[in-house]
């Protein structure tokens, strides 16, 4: 088996590609390490899984895969115990079942990811709801950045367990129809925490737009209130030489009672028309 690696020159070109991207510098929301199947010959695969350990960094799970042979590169937080408990369990007949064993365990670890981001969104929408903040709306596009990732990753993930039917007999084992099947769902899981992204964001511009009405309500009542209030002291300062009160004792006495009953009958006015709620 190794044999037949190294000959086929395969190897090498697979340590050279594994080196850059470990090199290249890694955009903003892509994936580190990409899922992928090789097919080295008729009957030898190498593949590479994305997984997500309990820190939140990626780690690859790299495989040679045969019809009797499996040979993983690093144990890459897969402990002897997983393997020793899965094969207890009478699951591990195949090479094949391990690398969907090891796939469904892939699949579990972007299900918590997912958890996490929908426990975040919970707290961010309360937060919403008392009052939009600046720091919520980078809080919402740090979270659809992470899902676009979980979602790029299981796309390539998708596209590496369909060619498992290629391998062996299109009569597929348990572990092949429950990674089948375990894909179908976080993959729609994914999708719905997604669509709830995107409906939080819309719930925060609706929060931001809902409080610069109110704001504007209030500065427009205010500006209507005031407005009779200029317009007497409008008329008031004119230069004219015959105006009424204006040579009387008591006439600020009666500017000002004059806007303070005009602003009780704008209050009362608005009170009425249920405006100020």
């Amino acid at each position: 088996m190794s044999a037949q690696i190294q000959e086929s020159g395969w190897l090498g070109r697979i340590r050279e590609r594994e080196a850059g991207e470990l090199e290249k510098k890694v955009r903003e929301g892509s994936l580190l390490f990409r899922p992928h199947f090789d097919r080295l010959n008729p009957n030898v695969y190498y593949i590479c899984f994305r997984d997500i350990d309990e820190h939140k960094n990626e780690r690859p799970i790299r495989f040679f895969l045969a019809t009797s042979v499996f040979i993983i590169l690093g144990w890459n937080g897969v402990t002897p115990e997983h393997l020793t408990e899965w094969a207890q369990c009478g699951t591990l007949t195949t090479p094949l079942d391990l690398a969907c064993a090891l796939g469904l365990r892939v699949l579990r670890h972007h299900q918590q990811q997912l958890e996490m981001i929908e426990d975040q969104m919970d707290l961010v929408e309360e937060k919403i709801l008392l009052a939009p903040l600046t720091w919520q709306l980078k809080q919402i596009i740090l979270l659809h950045r992470k899902i676009l990732v979980i979602k790029r990753s299981l796309n390539a993930h998708q596209s590496v367990f369909d060619r498992f039917k290629n391998i062996q007999k299109s009569q597929y084992g348990d572990l092949q129809e429950e990674l089948f099947n375990q894909m179908t769902q976080v993959t729609l899981s994914v999708h719905q925490t997604h669509e709830m992204i995107e409906s939080l964001r819309e719930a925060y511009q609706a929060a931001v737009d809902n409080r610069a009405n109110d704001i504007m309500k209030v500065l427009t009542l205010v500006a209507t209130i005031i407005l009779p209030i200029t317009l007497l002291t409008g008329f008031f300062g004119m230069n004219f030489e015959f105006m009424p009160a204006i040579d009387q004792r008591h006439g600020i006495v009666i500017f000002y009672g004059l806007s303070a009953l005009i602003f009780l009958i704008v209050m009362i006015y608005f009170w009425k028309k249920k405006w100020l709620k």
